[in-house]
């Protein structure tokens, strides 16, 4: 079956999206963009010829088969419902959208058209955590009782303002990182979330006003000289986090799972999965699960051992970065769906949808909360 694609986002998830699209044998027909220069940079770099900086035009124009979302989280809804109903199929990097009831606007826009959707909670995919699933299934550690999350990121102090810092863009790390964690605890638990509580801390401050920020990646390498004539913005996106959450296994058991984050943690990232006989867990500089070992602690014991992931869990991922492999695999699973060749177990709007109602939750301090099924 050919497929045809229009990518809208032309900063490095949009350059992935479009590279595993064509993995997956998509082709990728346009690209759509909001700033010309770094647009135009991109799709020739892709080699793509038809760039557009009218989303809606491009699609009603074009028809194409899928629509991925590749841009920050703000416009999430108006691009999703829009591409639902012309029948297109969607891919939605994260976060989804930017509240709890948006996500559940898109997931019912999604339903109604009768269309295929993918979420990009991508993490799950890396070798080390598909190792640790098998692990968990084979009985390695015994039932899951607790999860524990350490998340440690910093930016350098002099970074330039960009979306990551303003919430009302989809900044945060609640939006960006905490969701493909979160993807990787309900893979791995094989559970579904029932209730949280939580909290969030803005620790960013005042930040410089600099060049604009394209690639997300620059941010980390990026500073403004500072003098007399800086400017400065105030940030307002969450760069610290605290969320409990009780998940509820597949055999009915209960699973108390802590995500903590915040840039000036001590502890090394990490995800950690504690049973009845022991504990596995993954280490990170920030996305636990990205490496190639996995440690194992004996219950009553406090000394960790390696446990080698195969080498053959690598071979999609050989001559590409781990972030790239995710987003190849990802696609892979959505796109033989549409195609009818595949299973239906890769994350979807509903997914997005649940990562919302937390992300909700702990940054209006509601307290415990229980999570219900969304009204469709």
């Amino acid at each position: 079956m050919e497929l045809r694609a229009v990518v809208i986002g032309t900063g490095e998830a949009g350059e992935g999206h479009t590279n595993a699209l064509r993995k997956s044998g998509v082709d990728v027909v346009a690209m759509c963009g909001r700033t010309p220069e770094p647009a135009r940079a991109m799709a020739t770099k892709l080699g793509i010829e038809d760039v557009r900086f009218d989303w809606q035009q491009a699609l009603n124009e074009i028809r194409p088969d899928i629509v991925s979302l590749a841009t920050p989280g703000r416009p999430h809804r108006e691009m999703a419902e829009a591409a639902a109903s012309l029948g297109c199929h969607i891919f939605c990097d994260k976060p989804l959208t930017l509240s709890a009831n948006d996500a559940c606007s898109m997931l019912r826009a999604v339903e109604k058209a009768g269309v295929k959707h993918a979420y990009g909670s991508s993490s799950r995919y890396t070798p080390a955590t598909r190792h640790m699933r098998t692990l968990i299934e084979d009985g390695f550690i015994g039932p899951i009782r607790e999860i524990e999350s350490i998340l440690r990121i910093e930016l350098p102090p002099t970074a330039p303002f960009c979306w990551i810092h303003d919430l009302s863009l989809g900044g945060g790390l609640l939006n960006n990182l905490f969701t493909h964690i979160v993807g990787q605890v309900l893979y791995l638990s094989c559970g579904r979330i029932t209730a949280a509580t939580g909290e969030t801390r803005c620790l960013f401050g005042k930040v410089p006003v600099g060049d604009a920020i394209h690639l997300f990646s620059d941010l980390f390498s990026t500073s403004v000289e500072i003098n007399e004539t800086t400017q400065w913005r105030e940030a307002d996106a969450d760069s610290g986090y605290s969320v409990i959450a009780q998940i509820q296994g597949p055999d009915s058991n209960n699973i108390s799972a802590l995500f903590h984050a915040g840039s000036r943690d001590p502890h090394p990232a990490h995800l950690s999965i504690h049973g009845e006989t022991g504990s596995l867990r993954m280490i990170g500089s920030v996305n636990p699960g990205h490496g190639r070992d996995i440690e194992y602690c004996k219950a009553g014991s406090s000394e960790w051992d390696h446990i080698k992931v195969p080498d053959n869990l690598f071979d999609s991922f050989r001559g590409q970065d781990t972030v790239q492999g995710c987003w190849n695999e990802l696609f892979r699973e959505f796109v033989d769906d549409i195609r009818g060749q595949g299973n239906t177990s890769y994350p979807t709007f509903y997914d997005g949808w649940i990562h919302t109602e937390l992300i909700d939750i702990a940054r209006n301090r509601t307290g415990w909360q229980e999570i219900t099924e969304p009204q469709r």
